[in-house]
């Protein structure tokens, strides 16, 4: 086997790359655009590592989630802890208020509690009865097409 320095830094180069774009896409709390953008890497190239490497496909998904968990944690203090907000008087800062996220907690119940869901109520047995309802008409209909169609035939 001969030794091929540049076939050797271009694997250096795209496990550099890959190892940025992992620790980016941690960071942007899994947000593939800006992951690629803070690595330097075309969104299609890094699809296309994914694509053909099993290994990379699992970091990227460990990564995908660790992101999601930063991005959970800080849904969750600013739920439950707040955020301090400025309070401004004639354009100065006279002091701070602590605000709570109410539609966060209501994501966070609505994620862990199915009691909180939305509740989407569908009716099967009224739509299987429509399709069949449906389904009989449209037979019905090509039925006597087909018969008009012979009977106009053997007229003419």
């Amino acid at each position: 086997m001969i030794f091929d320095p540049t076939k050797e830094k271009a694997e250096a180069f795209r496990k550099e790359k890959k190892r940025t774009f992992l620790a980016a896409l941690i960071q942007a709390g899994g947000n593939v655009s800006t992951a690629c953008d803070e690595a330097g890497l075309d969104r299609r190239k890094a699809y296309e590592w994914r694509s053909n490497d099993v290994e990379f496909a699992a970091k990227w998904d460990d990564a995908l989630n660790q992101g999601l968990d930063a991005l959970e944690g800080e849904a969750r203090r600013r739920a439950f802890e707040g955020v301090e907000e400025p309070v401004f008087y004639k354009g100065e800062v006279v002091g701070y208020i602590r605000k709570y996220s109410d539609s966060l907690i209501m994501f966070m119940l609505k994620a862990y509690r199915p009691q909180f869901r939305d509740r989407v109520a569908i009716d099967v047995t009224k739509i299987d009865a429509d399709l069949e309802r449906e389904l009989a008409e449209l037979a019905a209909g090509s039925e006597g097409l087909a018969l008009g169609e012979i009977e106009g035939e053997a007229i003419n």
